[in-house]
């Protein structure tokens, strides 16, 4: 057979089953990457725990304390001759209420009353962080200086009002109301303040309104008083004066008409007063935009209604402006409505006004007509008995002037009994209590979601590194990769050289040696005729350097030779020279006929193999002329060995690699585990094949050390463990 058939690539073996599929297979395969690559799942993994327990153990810590309150009912006068019993609340009272009392104003007393501690000075920052995590005994003295910029009391007040909230429960009177700080004493301190403060400044409202109707009635009633003090101070004058007599007994007609004429005018006078009240209060309410006053004192339903449409849109008003803001647009729109409210309120107000001073015009000329009709009686009486038509009359206007007073005075003492039960709008159901742990963080199930995280972390480490690696990341990647069979995988070595003794004789029955046997029977097994007679030639050929080329060389020759089959390693790598062997001659200085071949071949004594260096010297351009004196160098050798190994430069590097596989018998693809990219890999193989190499398999060095047994399926013991480790 011709040199030139023998260079045509051929590849008799079998192909390979196709891989395993199903659950098991799958599940066993992701589990074995997940031990492969566990270093990086812990290394990951005690990072973002380590990292996450810090973040959590330096969270700010803060208490919540609660309080329970319930919206009362306007208490009813037992004396009172009203039948009103309707005790239900407005679908709108609780949100109202609620609102009320996280206002500014409350929020400012509470602050007054509770000013927040000072911020921590320079270099107390670590006194802070232990107070917070509950070191009491190295807290700052807090001072009780507040600021008093306006600036900073706004700041206080926001954060005071964000860190409260205030829930009203449907269907009930209670509204629950819970305060954040940064201690439980303070939370709890803050929560009850703010309700009692609530109650205090709604007390006090109550009280100013009653106190302006207080006023605005015992000015009335003075002048009253005076009134009816100077009708009595008359009466009695002119029955002094006149030396009146009998004047409880019998009298004529008119006398008659005149007492009935008088009671008349005194009722018309009190309805002109009642009238000129009315009209001065609603004028009052209508200055004061009072709409809960408008609604008590009118008695148009326009009116009523008017005040009720804009006391509701400002209490919706109120209740969205704290959750939404004064620009949103459901605010606007309830400013919209307000507007439009009190536009109208204030033209139902000027009717009902106008209709009250009618009524005030019509009671004045009641009063007006019935003192002229008096008048005229009194002239009739005059002739009959003058003196004591007279006298009765001023009596008559004593009494109504009386009545008036009384009817006034019976009103202030009414508006005095309703001080009396005046009361707060909400009131406690349960007082908050100082919390026994911090609301936040709560550590237990941060520290078992931190666990949860770096377990996903390191998870997540191992998909990327499979995902983003180039390499093999499973052996089953490799099986029949590019259709050649995976031949052996090897665990990783240290560098064989000198003075370290080759474990294939060191331990000839171990594991690894029987691997490397294995290699060898292969290589012997595959079909095909040698070219240099009964000796083979096996190139080792890689992508990159490192992949352990040399290592596996050492193995198969040691082996070999063990079994009397004497071995020689060819190194055609120059890159492999090293400074040791200075002028020390090898195979390109054979090529070059600088030297002979016995002249530059040595015995390894702890490989136990002969060695051939690279030289110093590169190997030429590969013109025929050279491939055939290559050919002609294996013959030779091949007359004292009975197999030669040639270790070649990287296939990515140099093309030596690619001449010496045309030129072998066999070629052995070494693959270094997690470090050999596929892509070159596969462009590798390729070129080896458009040069004629014949290729035997996949040999992967650099595995983990319990893979070596991959192929065996026997275990590693100890023994072998420590020293595969140990190399």
């Amino acid at each position: 057979m011709s040199d030139h058939a023998l260079d045509v690539p051929i590849n008799r073996m079998a192909p390979s089953p196709p891989p395993e599929t199903g659950a098991y297979v799958l599940v066993r395969r992701y589990l074995g990457i997940g031990l492969r690559y566990r270093k990086l799942f812990l290394v990951v993994s005690l990072l973002v725990l380590v990292l996450g327990t810090a973040m959590v153990m330096t969270l700010k810590r803060s208490f919540m304390a609660t309080a329970t309150v319930v919206v009362t009912t306007h208490m009813v006068d037992p004396l009172s001759q009203s039948s009103d019993s309707n005790t239900a609340l407005e679908d709108d009272e609780l949100a109202t209420q609620a609102e009320l009392m996280t206002s500014r104003d409350v929020a400012a007393r509470v602050l007054r009353q509770y000013p927040p501690p000072p911020s921590p000075p320079h270099g107390q920052g670590w006194r802070r962080f232990l107070c917070e995590h509950g070191v009491h005994s190295v807290c700052p003295v807090a001072s009780e200086a507040a600021s008093n910029s306006a600036g900073e009391l706004d700041r206080q007040i926001d954060a005071l009002l964000g860190s409260v909230t205030a829930e009203p429960q449907p269907h009930s009177r209670i509204i629950t109301l819970s305060v954040k700080a940064d201690t439980g004493e303070r939370a709890a301190a803050l929560t009850n303040a703010l309700v009692t403060n609530y109650q205090a400044v709604a007390l006090a409202q109550q009280r100013s309104n009653l106190q302006k109707e207080a006023d605005w009635l015992d000015e009335r009633t003075a002048a009253l008083r005076e009134r009816w003090l100077d009708a009595e101070r008359t009466t009695s004058g002119y029955n002094v004066q006149h030396g009146l007599t009998n004047t409880e007994g019998g009298s004529p007609l008119v006398e008659r008409q005149i007492a009935d004429m008088a009671t008349s005018l005194g009722q018309a006078q009190s309805r002109y007063a009642s009238a000129q009240a009315k009209a001065m209060a609603l004028k009052a309410a209508m200055q004061a935009g009072d709409a809960s006053a408008m609604i008590s004192l009118a008695e148009q339903p326009l009116l009523v209604a008017a005040a009720s449409s804009l006391m509701q849109a400002e209490t919706q008003r109120a209740e969205k402006l704290g959750s939404l803001g004064p620009n949103h647009p459901d605010v606007r729109s309830l400013n919209q409505q307000i507007s439009q409210a009190r536009t109208t309120l204030n033209i139902e107000t000027r009717r009902a006004l106008t209709s009250m001073s009618g009524e005030v015009v019509a009671a004045r000329a009641d009063v007006d007509a019935l003192t002229a009709q008096l008048n005229r009686l009194r002239g009739q009486s005059a002739g009959q008995s003058g003196a004591q038509a007279e006298y009765r009359t001023l009596e008559q206007e004593s009494q109504s002037a009386r009545s008036v007073y009384e009817a006034f005075l019976d009103r202030a003492k009414q508006l005095t009994d309703r001080v009396a039960l005046l009361q707060p709008p909400v009131t406690f159901v349960s007082h908050a209590a100082v919390p026994a742990a911090p609301t936040f963080p709560n550590r237990k199930k941060l520290m078992m979601g931190v666990i949860v995280l770096a377990m996903v972390a390191g998870v997540s480490a191992i998909v990327m590194k499979v995902a983003l690696s180039p390499s093999f990341v499973d052996m089953d990647e490799l099986r029949n990769f590019d259709g050649l069979p995976l031949l052996a995988v090897l665990p990783h070595f240290g560098q064989l050289g000198k003075g370290v003794i080759n474990p294939v004789m060191a331990q000839p029955f171990s594991q690894i040696a029987e691997t490397v046997r294995g290699i060898s029977a292969q290589l012997a097994l595959l079909p095909g005729d040698r070219r240099y007679g009964e000796t083979g030639v096996v190139s080792l050929v890689s992508a990159a350097p490192g992949d352990g080329k040399m290592t596996l060389a050492a193995l198969l020759g040691g082996s070999l030779d063990a079994c009397g089959q004497k071995t020689l390693i060819i190194n055609v790598d120059p890159r492999r020279h090293d400074a040791r062997e200075k002028n020390v001659r090898g195979f390109s200085d054979v090529l070059a006929r600088r030297a002979m071949a016995r002249d530059v071949i040595e015995r390894d004594p702890a490989l136990g193999v002969d060695v051939m260096g690279a030289g110093e010297a590169r190997v030429s351009a590969f013109d025929a002329a050279e491939v055939l004196q290559i050919r002609d160098l294996l013959r030779d050798l091949s007359q004292e060995y009975r197999m030669i190994l040639f270790v070649t430069p990287p296939l990515a590097l140099a093309l030596d690699g690619l001449v010496m596989a045309s030129v072998s018998d066999q070629t052995v693809f070494v693959c270094r585990w997690g470090r050999t990219s596929r892509t070159i890999m596969a462009a590798c193989l390729e070129r080896l094949r458009v040069y004629g190499a014949r290729m035997a398999g996949i040999v992967v060095t650099g595995a983990e050390v319990k893979s070596a047994n991959l192929l065996g399926g026997v275990p590693l013991t100890r023994s072998e463990t420590h020293l595969l480790t140990k190399q």
